[in-house]
């Protein structure tokens, strides 16, 4: 028989083999485990294995027997008050358990979140040898999504953990702790000096090398040197009735355009930070005005995510009710509806994103003619249009996420989410050279406790 029939199964295999493109790795991060004078004395890898991560700990110098552990809520690895206790500990500073169900209940590592710490993990045995080791999957916690433990840590206790009992089981003091860090990936940070920023926009300012960024809980607008990394305040919180900061544009003149959220007003403020103008939205019960988009033809383009309405100010600074949109196949919902809202290149239409209903909308400029793109983006926030690719700011999620976008932008597919190195709620897109910019808004925790500084982070396209 001739041998090459033996070979032509293998020789096909090398040749689909070659022309297919390798499989992304998966999601993975580390943490190196370190004692409270700083030295590292173990490791812990986690990978992204479908819903789950499976978590290998290794680590040395402890106490024979079991010990607690947990993720916790921050990731840092400082000194910090136990308010368990009300004193100074060491590793303080990651916080408490890592709860996204908001239980607010310590419970068994088999316990959902809604009724248990999602940073409730299996304890560590270690031997007489004061090595101790891991391998375990678990459901409670992710590298992505709303269950994402990247820019957590990790913390070993000196006791055992009985499971039960609050804050962290009567496991005693914190020996041993690591910040999951995201593995393959350099991101950089732009932080923000305010207590209490909550930064929901963004926008740049390329001739000026300049990032906007404004809070949604106090107006307060900071420029940031997009180079430098250096933060001043560019407008006060306030400045003539504008309390808040949403959405934020600039326009061919340098203008920086934002919008007033419940105040239901659009001001426009000068290249040097004075207020030019602050439009007034027609008075009713619930306004909204979250996001704006500059579009080619000369006006901008204002969504409401109450009323179910797009607004239009023209280039004399008229603001109109341009489209009723309950007259549309978009229909408006309890909760927040059209929010991001881009314009396409070719001045042909504007894309928004509902984000109750995970709906993509594309709106004729000509005719208003709307049409539904996609859905399946749930929690969109802020949007940013690159040529035919779309990325999306889906907060809750908290993910980018990346749409593939057809030639006349009526039909999309979503590519690819990125967590990047932890996002924290975000809200909007920014694009500064190659890269984008992302707020790390955390407008879930208005009225709670944030994590501090906040900041924005920028990273490459993907």
């Amino acid at each position: 028989m001739n041998k090459s029939l033996f070979l032509l199964p293998a020789l096909l295999l090398g040749l689909a083999s070659a022309g297919s493109a390798p499989a992304p790795a998966p999601l993975s991060a580390t943490a190196a485990l370190r004692d409270p004078a700083g030295q590292v004395l173990g490791t812990a890898k986690f990978e992204q294995m479908g819903a789950g991560v499976h978590v290998t700990v290794e680590v040395r110098g402890l106490a024979a027997g079991q010990h607690g552990m947990h993720i916790h809520e921050y990731g840092r690895c400082t000194p910090g008050v136990d308010p368990a206790i009300n004193k100074v500990v060491d590793f303080g500073g990651a916080g408490g358990h890592f709860d996204p169900g908001m239980s607010h209940n310590h419970d068994a590592p088999t316990t959902d979140n809604k009724h248990g710490h999602g940073g409730d993990l299996p304890m560590l045995t270690v031997g007489a040898d004061g090595v101790g080791k891991a391998s375990f999957m678990t459901d409670k916690a992710s590298l992505t999504g709303e269950n994402g433990i990247l820019n957590r840590s990790l913390v070993i206790h000196a006791k055992p953990d009985d499971f039960k009992s609050d804050p962290a089981g009567l496991s005693g003091a914190r020996e041993r702790c690591g910040v999951i860090m995201r593995d393959g990936l350099t991101v950089r940070d732009y932080p923000l000096p305010g207590a209490q920023d909550f930064p929901e926009g963004v926008a740049y300012d390329a001739k000026k090398g300049v990032l906007y960024t404004g809070s949604a809980q106090n107006g307060t607008i900071y420029a940031i040197n997009a180079q430098t990394g250096a933060v001043t305040k560019f407008q006060e919180g306030g400045a003539l009735g504008r309390m808040v900061a949403l959405g934020m544009k600039v326009d061919a003149q340098g203008r920086l355009w934002v919008a007033g959220g419940a105040q239901g007003t659009v001001s426009v403020l000068s290249p040097d930070g004075m207020t030019l103008n602050v439009l007034q939205t027609p008075k009713s019960p619930r306004p909204y005005v979250n996001d704006l988009v500059a579009a080619p033809d000369g006006n901008v383009y204002v969504t409401d995510s109450s009323r179910p309405v797009l607004f239009r100010v023209d280039k004399n600074m008229n603001l109109t009710a341009w489209l009723d949109l309950s007259k549309t196949p978009i229909k408006y919902q309890p909760g927040v509806n059209l929010n991001g809202i881009v314009a396409t290149p070719d001045g042909k239409y504007l894309l928004a994103i509902q984000l109750n209903t995970g709906e993509l909308w594309r709106i004729d400029l000509k005719t208003k003619a709307v049409k539904k793109v996609m859905g399946g983006l749930e929690n969109g926030d802020g949007l940013l249009l690159d040529g035919q690719n779309l990325y999306v700011a889906r907060n809750k999620n908290q993910v980018v996420a990346k749409v593939s976008l057809s030639a006349d932008y009526a039909s999309g597919k979503l590519v690819k989410e990125e967590p990047l190195a932890g996002l924290r709620f975000p809200a909007t897109l920014a694009m500064v050279g190659g890269d984008l910019v992302v707020t790390q808004a955390q407008l879930d925790r208005m009225g709670g406790t944030p994590e501090t500084p906040f900041k924005l982070t920028r990273f490459k396209k993907f």
